[in-house]
């Protein structure tokens, strides 16, 4: 089976799936990996001793992960309280993209002294807070936790 790979480390060069595929491997942050290049919280010299996904009620399924016991434990403790295809549909995820590009614009028309480009950017940024809102009220967005489960 090879040696415990929980976050993608050991055998490519990152992870894969931040946040279910919204973010990529740039945005899993400095301490990952130490100076050594291989080393981190994110690498195991542990052997992994089962195979297992995430899977949520609806039927969504992460990708398959070499384990050992601990990082087992850990991923069970610290990130399956939420499916991150359920609380960010298709719908939201293109609604967050608007408010990060919203945001940016807010920024750099503050930067320039433009106040009223700042507050019509920030109406839409208000819009698309309520729609998203809306999502969460409809059942749309739905915080559903995950089980790992054991794959063959």
């Amino acid at each position: 089976m090879g040696r415990c790979n929980p976050y993608g480390y050991a055998t490519d060069t990152g992870p894969k799936h931040l946040m279910g595929g919204i973010y990529g491997p740039e945005y899993a942050g400095r301490q990952v990996l130490l100076k050594d290049g291989i080393h981190g919280p994110a690498a195991c010299d542990r052997q992994a001793d089962r195979r297992m996904r995430l899977v949520c009620e609806v039927g969504h399924a992460g990708p398959v992960m070499d384990l050992c016991g601990t990082h087992a434990m850990e991923i069970m403790e610290r990130m399956a309280s939420c499916c991150t295809r359920c609380v960010w549909p298709d719908a939201a995820r293109g609604l967050n993209e608007g408010s990060e590009y919203l945001c940016a614009e807010i920024g750099r028309a503050k930067l320039d002294g433009d106040t009223l480009r700042a507050g019509q950017l920030q109406a839409q940024l208000n819009d698309i807070a309520r729609q998203m809102d809306d999502l969460y009220a409809r059942g749309i967005i739905r915080k559903v936790p995950l089980k790992l489960v054991e794959v063959s």
